[in-house]
């Protein structure tokens, strides 16, 4: 009674074949979806104006900026050449004062952190002007690649005189206030920078990914297929897909955990794709699970079924814990006790409570790499026959993956790389290859900034 239980509740995260091509269909319908939909609400398939990747062999110095919620880096990027980047990066905090101060202030501050900067990498500018990439992870209607006005910001920002404006114009205010000879020449997201940047490093990278607490990927489409794009004419176009809003029920193989996860989220509905395969909720998939078994008695049979509070708090198992345990493939797994006992103060656990862990973490670990896989198929498949020729043994397809998900977890490489040979078929596959990629945030604006002022965008 107790072994069928759990493999009950472990056979839940494993999928079938036809699952997975369910997830590979899907998810190509909604790629095809999001290139005409008129609905605001359909946020996928947003067009970033750029029109070509770099080669790698360009040489120069541009700046960039990622802004986030908590902190704005700069950074100076020398392009070496042969996909070689020399990179000197400042950090610097954005305080309370500032989030809820004046625009005029925050932008100000921005310049003098450019300032600093300049300073450091000590760069005689003479008359020309400097090129930069932004990275904006706030809300924007982007209007060109180096314009787009700012649309309600939250994460703790509440600045005047902001909302509705152009950001190349209010940055730039800022650099003519500080006497910067700045130009904003691309204003990106961070995934379609992760492309871009890896690109660079890897000419035949075609496809972006960023797994970490979240989940995105960007792509080359052809220009003719984004009816929904109204600007000026080109022949292709980097997508960002925004996948982290895409997965419906009827095609997600969702367990009732995961419809559990969806429940008390923020907006029940949304972003359900992402809920089954990012960071942010592997780590939750497993403590829901093991709550749900503790209760049955299916496992921890010491506890008598009762699930101690320090398992009982909504996202206290960290996909953290998920790397420790499955780093360790020794036969006692000492890891689970070591993990439970440090973080959640439950000692007793039997050699069956170990194997039984690291089996459930593993099912939960190979159901994310094999609905990410799923993922890039449906990009694979929808970009063929352009940018990617899947037919062609002797051409090799790069993606570029960032995030802690990928470079870290244990085995996550080799267990996309399997699921995308099951999918694909084994000629197919043995052309793709899964690379880590970095730094998508400056690296990739400053390379979207070259890109950009070379002509590589509309």
């Amino acid at each position: 009674m107790t072994i069928s239980k759990f493999q009950e509740t472990v056979n839940q995260f494993v999928l079938s074949k036809d699952q997975v091509q369910k997830i590979v269909d899907g998810l190509t319908e909604e790629l095809v979806e999001g290139l005409s939909t008129s609905d605001p609400k359909n946020i996928t398939q947003q067009p970033s104006y750029i029109t070509r990747l770099p080669t790698g062999k360009e040489t120069g110095l541009y700046l960039a900026i990622d802004m986030g919620g908590t902190n704005l880096r700069t950074a100076a990027v020398h392009l070496l050449g042969d996909g070689q980047v020399g990179v000197t990066m400042e950090k610097h905090e954005i305080t309370q004062e500032l989030k809820t101060g004046t625009g005029e202030a925050m932008f100000n501050w921005i310049a003098d952190c450019l300032a600093s900067l300049l300073k450091t990498v000590a760069v005689d500018m003479g008359n020309t002007d400097l090129h930069m990439g932004v990275t904006f992870s706030f809300a924007i209607h982007q209007t060109a690649i180096n314009r787009g006005n700012v649309l309600a910001m939250g994460k703790g920002f509440d600045l005047s005189d902001v909302l509705g404006k152009d950001l190349k114009d209010l940055l730039e205010d800022g650099f003519k206030r500080k006497n910067l000879p700045i130009v904003v020449s691309a204003i990106i997201n961070d995934t379609v920078g992760t492309l871009v940047s890896h690109a660079y490093v890897s000419p035949s990278t075609k496809i972006g990914v960023i797994l970490a607490t979240g989940t995105n990927a960007a792509y080359i489409e052809r220009a003719s297929e984004v009816s929904k794009y109204n600007g000026p004419e080109c022949d292709q176009m980097i997508l960002n897909t925004e996948w982290d809003a895409m997965g419906k029920a009827e095609y997600l193989p969702q367990t009732k955990y995961d419809k559990e996860i969806d429940a008390v989220s923020l907006v029940p509905g949304f972003q359900e794709f992402e809920k089954m395969v990012s960071g942010l909720y592997m780590g939750e998939l497993v403590r829901l699970a093991l709550v749900d078994m503790i209760e049955q008695k299916a496992i921890f049979e010491f506890l008598e079924g009762k699930v101690p509070e320090s398992l009982q708090t909504r996202l206290a198992f960290k996909t953290l814990f998920m790397s420790t345990i499955e780093s360790d493939n020794s036969a006692e797994h000492i890891a689970v006790e070591r993990v439970f006992k440090t973080s959640f103060g439950i000692e007793g656990l039997t050699a069956e409570d170990r194997i039984r862990v690291f089996d459930l973490v593993h099912a939960i670990g190979l159901r994310s790499a094999a609905m990410v896989a799923a993922a890039c198929s449906a990009l694979l498949y929808k970009a063929n026959g352009r940018s990617v020729n899947l037919d062609d043994t002797h051409e090799i397809t790069t993606i570029g993956i960032d995030g802690s998900v990928f470079e870290k977890y244990p085995h996550f490489s080799r267990s996309m790389m399997e699921a995308l040979t099951d999918i694909l078929g084994e000629d197919r596959a043995s052309c793709i290859r899964l690379e880590l990629a970095r730094d998508g945030g400056c690296i990739g604006a400053a390379l979207v900034a070259m890109v950009s002022h070379h002509g590589g965008a509309v």
